[in-house]
């Protein structure tokens, strides 16, 4: 429970994020560290360093807008339920992304894997499917296809990535036809046959 002079406190902390006092963002992150970090340990198990670190990134961003979207005139939701509210669904909805994007899915299946998101434990169990799913893809792959497919699935192009992998869009091209055979593979008929 926040008491009054912390919550007057952070009060003045997010009018200040909200008039760009990145100062202001940090006492916020010094205070809700915890709360970070316990959101990408429980959504991020079995995970990579590096892919913690992209999830690390996700709860940050999630929580400076947290702090620009909270309403202050309320008083019935305090701000760190609400920061892990907004944490905890972008991580999931960044693990579902990942998920879609290299299984490629069809949307009407991910239609109705949505709607399972309502009940709090199938949100739970999904999360932990899909740091499972992640964790088996990075064993999978080379270093370089690692590199590849985490800018694949961040929405990159083959162009954009061989110019940041400084490589050849060919090599970059050949690398993602090879990770999607790997996890054809390894994935078996959970992944759809392009």
């Amino acid at each position: 429970m926040e008491t009054k002079n912390k919550r007057e406190h952070l009060q003045a902390c997010i009018l200040r994020v909200r008039e760009g006092d990145q100062e202001a963002f940090g006492e916020i992150l010094t205070e809700y560290t915890p709360l970070v970090q316990a959101e990408v340990s429980r959504h991020g198990e079995g995970l990579q360093t590096c892919d913690l670190e992209d999830l690390r990134q996700i709860a940050l961003v999630a929580l400076y807008r947290a702090a620009l979207a909270y309403d202050l005139g309320q008083g019935e939701v305090e701000f760190g339920l609400y920061a892990k509210i907004c944490i905890g669904n972008a991580l999931v909805s960044h693990l579902r992304t990942l998920r879609r994007r290299v299984l490629e899915v069809p949307f009407e299946f991910a239609t109705s894997q949505e709607e399972q998101f309502e009940d709090p434990a199938a949100r739970v169990m999904e999360a932990e499917a899909y740091a499972a799913l992640y964790a088996s893809i990075r064993r999978h792959l080379s270093p370089y296809e690692n590199r590849v497919w985490g800018l694949f699935v961040a929405g990159r192009s083959a162009k954009e990535i061989a110019a940041l992998l400084d490589r050849d869009t060919h090599s970059v091209e050949n690398a993602v036809s090879r990770i999607r055979r790997k996890l054809r593979t390894a994935l078996g008929d959970d992944v759809k046959r392009s």
